[in-house]
């Protein structure tokens, strides 16, 4: 069977954990540790500049390096990212959506629903409601619905 370097070159890069929305190329060093940044401190308000002193560039040549290596803006990744912890929050967790939207640092509850269901196509309620009523009627206990249990 003859060796494919495409094939090659895909295992090597599913070994390592990135987003699939990344483009495929050599990553600029400065653009990856802003990336780790912005995903280790999304709780914080992070400004472009403050971003920019970490690794040395301008504010305006790390927004341009960081769209051409990732394909959005800084401020655009970061928000995604703090939408993909909320929805994780909300999955697994019964906190009220003001202190999860609090959690991932959109403290306005209603910015955090309105950039939620433009994100998801649904508020940040109206998902819970949909992923439990999915585990719900997934679990069953002896035969029993996770509603009998819980009566």
């Amino acid at each position: 069977m003859p060796t494919n370097s495409n094939s090659q070159e895909t295992g090597a890069r599913s070994a390592v954990s990135e987003p699939s929305y990344l483009p495929s190329r050599n990553r600029d060093r400065r653009v990856q540790i802003v990336r780790a940044l912005l995903e280790e401190q999304c709780h914080r308000k992070l400004v472009l500049r403050e971003m920019g002193k970490v690794v040395s560039l301008s504010p305006w040549r790390l927004a341009h390096l960081f769209k051409s290596e990732i394909g959005m803006s800084p401020q655009r990744y970061l928000t995604r990212v703090r939408l993909q912890r909320a929805r994780q929050s909300l999955e697994s967790g019964f906190l009220p959506v003001r202190e999860i939207a609090a959690s991932v640092g959109i403290p306005n509850p209603s910015q955090f629903t309105k950039r939620f269901k433009a994100a998801y196509g649904t508020t940040p309620v109206e998902y819970r409601k949909a992923y439990l009523r999915l585990d719900v009627a997934k679990e069953n206990v002896d035969g029993f619905a996770a509603k009998e249990i819980y009566k």
